[in-house]
């Protein structure tokens, strides 16, 4: 896929994954899908646009839910959807999520995110990575 045409942000399909296991979080208060044993199973879904200066660009979306996740450097910018993002280590405050937000994360970081209104996706721009 490339951005050399016009994309419609809001638009684009994205195909959902399962998050891992070690990602999972539950999130009672969360809606979703269900898994086998009655907890809510979190999706991602990505599309990588293009590189432009050596860095990568796309759309990364989440359903409902919560997961765990260690992140990489990247600047992202709020599409659609609402949630919050924790942060374990470093220990910060927590970073609410709406269309607009822009948030610039470290590599290394950990977090839950915790999606209200779903999907919640991002425009985000980070390192290529070789």
């Amino acid at each position: 896929m490339s951005a050399m045409e016009p994309i419609d942000t809001h638009d684009l399909p994205l195909s959902h994954e399962p998050i891992e296991t070690w990602q999972d979080l539950p999130a009672a208060a969360s809606a979703g899908p269900r898994d086998d044993e009655g907890g809510k199973t979190a999706t991602t879904g990505f599309a990588e646009l293009g590189t432009i200066g050596g860095a990568d660009f796309g759309l990364w979306e989440m359903s409902a839910g919560a997961m765990r996740d260690v992140e990489g450097d990247e600047v992202f910018l709020v599409i659609s959807g609402t949630g919050r993002i924790e942060f374990d280590e470093p220990r910060r405050e927590p970073i609410h999520l709406a269309p607009g937000s822009l948030v610039r994360l470290d590599e290394g970081m950990t977090t839950r995110w915790y999606v209200d209104e779903a999907p919640l996706r991002k425009l985000f721009i980070a390192p290529h990575e070789d």
